[in-house]
């Protein structure tokens, strides 16, 4: 091979990696989900301007559930919920896996605050029951 064509070739490359970065960025978006941090659950959920959704089956609200929380089944989420878009939303459940589709399904809706609090064992404060 002479000198040309692996110039050429490195050339093409080169091209080839520009092109896949810059597709790649245009794709990209934020998530605007946030997961705080344990020692911020608490804040979290004493803040009235955030709607707190538990997002597990009404059984497992009912046995405790965190003040001030709503009960909204995860798999409701899109039928149940109609705020401002602007309106910061915590969700949780029991271990995580459901708040996190739930937060995925808010994110998709077009919300741009959204916390997803995890487990309800992140909140360290008295569970009410009904």
């Amino acid at each position: 091979m002479n000198k040309k064509n692996v110039l050429f070739i490195i050339f093409i490359i080169i091209l080839i990696i520009l092109l896949l970065i810059v597709t790649n960025i245009g794709d990209s978006k934020k998530s605007v989900i946030n997961t705080p941090k344990i020692s911020s659950v608490s804040d979290i959920v004493k803040d009235e301007n955030i709607v707190l959704i538990d997002v597990r089956t009404k059984e497992e609200y009912d046995s405790g559930h965190i003040p001030r929380s709503i009960n909204i089944p995860y798999t409701e989420i899109e039928n149940e919920i109609d705020y401002d878009k602007d309106k910061p939303i915590a969700v949780y459940c029991r271990t995580g896996k459901r708040s996190k589709e739930a937060a995925l399904t808010l994110e998709k809706m077009g919300y741009t605050k959204i916390y997803d609090i995890g487990g309800i064992s992140n909140y360290e404060g008295e569970l009410i029951t009904n």
